[in-house]
């Protein structure tokens, strides 16, 4: 479970740490600044938990924070670390990113390791056992890199590969 620090920008009032949605609407409808006066915005602040550049790359605020809760918090792994890409990657809004999750295909792994698994797994049956030494794999890499077909990032200490980085 994360937990999560609502900062009011009223300099008159004291924030509060949440961890569910219903925790911040009620924290949030009831709070008061030190004249009487509601308190209606917050910045939200992510404090402890397993997502916390998942929570940044979203650019989760006040305004789509239901979302993260409601649509977010329970994805799988796979499916988070293909928000990331999308979002922090491809710059991505959060609704977009969220209908394009389906889209990404990623491997675990550099950029390198993963050309070297496909050009076996695509072309290598088509080059003779003689010439297989001289392939380069790490210009292959370079290249598929360049071309936008491979994309290598970093989420949560792990390097993937998104495989089908120009057709996102």
């Amino acid at each position: 479970m994360s937990t999560f620090f609502a900062q009011p920008y009223n300099l008159d009032a004291v924030g509060f740490y949440f961890d569910t949605l219903e925790a911040y609407i009620e924290q949030s409808e009831n709070l008061l600044d030190a004249f009487g006066n509601p308190v209606e915005e917050f910045e939200i602040q992510f404090i402890d938990g397993d997502d916390c550049e998942l929570f940044s790359a979203c650019g989760i605020n006040q305004g789509n924070l239901h979302t993260w809760f409601e649509d977010v918090a329970d994805l799988s792994d796979q499916e988070k670390t293909a928000l990331f890409y999308l979002c922090s990657i491809l710059g991505y809004s959060l609704e977009n990113a969220l209908h394009k999750l389906d889209d990404v295909n990623l491997s675990e792994g550099n950029l390198k390791g993963v050309a070297e698994t496909l050009f076996d797994e695509f072309y290598l049956n088509d080059v003779p056992e003689s010439v297989r030494a001289y392939i380069d794999y790490e210009k292959y890499a370079r290249d598929c890199e360049l071309g936008s077909d491979l994309c290598e990032f970093d989420f949560n200490g792990t390097t993937w590969t998104c495989t089908n980085a120009s057709s996102v």
